[in-house]
């Protein structure tokens, strides 16, 4: 992949949040030391990442150049990164200002934004065969309060693959569920490609529109019978 505009727009909305963070929860790190050797890691990243078109054509190309920038930072911690602050550190960069403001400026409940989105899914998918370009099925809900995604195949698993880091792709997979709610949705998910599932499968609904409170309702209900079940078995 080449460094565009995509690249350079990425690193500078993410590396504010993750080295306030770093600073703030990482002791004893040379933070100047850190960014630079996490630029050099991502611009060694990218070099040896397969290219999966424009950001215009595939949206998709976006969530690819974050994971190389948080996968870049976290080797140029040499170690001194958990897991767990990993993640932390994902859930810190989705929060800052500028992510916020690109994803509420969505409105995926729109039947018509949805529609769209199943012809640009067509597109995407045909650009590249390459398992680091995602496989995406979009399908519009009963109306315009809920749609289905499910992903066949994941860019960031083979992203993680590459770079021998595959235990962080399941902490990036939490930010869906932050995307989801800057949007305004709410996510229910079964399973992750990264997690062994054949899919990742995202249903997404309005908050508090009646597909939300159903789901709500039915987990809350089969949660109560469980512990019914489970009384009776004692």
């Amino acid at each position: 992949m080449k460094n565009t505009i995509c690249e350079k727009l990425m690193w500078s909305a993410m590396t504010p949040a993750i080295f306030k963070y770093i600073a703030a929860n990482c002791k004893n790190t040379d933070t100047f030391r850190v960014k630079k050797k996490s630029r050099k890691n991502f611009k060694d990243m990218l070099a040896r990442t397969p290219d999966i078109g424009g950001f215009t054509k595939n949206p998709l190309r976006i969530c690819l150049s974050g994971g190389i920038v948080w996968m870049a930072v976290y080797k140029a911690m040499d170690g001194a990164m958990s897991h767990e602050q990993f993640g932390e550190m994902v859930t810190a960069t989705m929060q800052a200002s500028l992510i916020k403001k690109a994803f509420g400026s969505k409105n995926p409940f729109d039947m018509e934004y949805q529609k769209k989105k199943v012809k640009k899914d067509r597109i995407a998918n045909a650009i590249s065969d390459s398992e680091f370009n995602w496989m995406t099925e979009t399908i519009p809900g009963r109306d315009a309060d809920e749609y289905t995604i499910n992903y066949h195949r994941c860019g960031l698993c083979a992203l993680g693959k590459q770079e021998h880091l595959e235990e962080l792709i399941p902490y990036m997979c939490a930010m869906d569920f932050i995307s989801a709610d800057l949007m305004g949705g709410v996510l229910y998910r079964t399973g992750t490609l990264a997690e062994g599932a054949e899919k990742c499968d995202f249903y997404v609904c309005k908050k508090d529109s009646k597909w939300d409170k159903e789901r709500k309702y039915g987990q809350q209900s089969k949660l109560q019978k469980q512990g019914e079940l489970g009384k009776w078995n004692m």
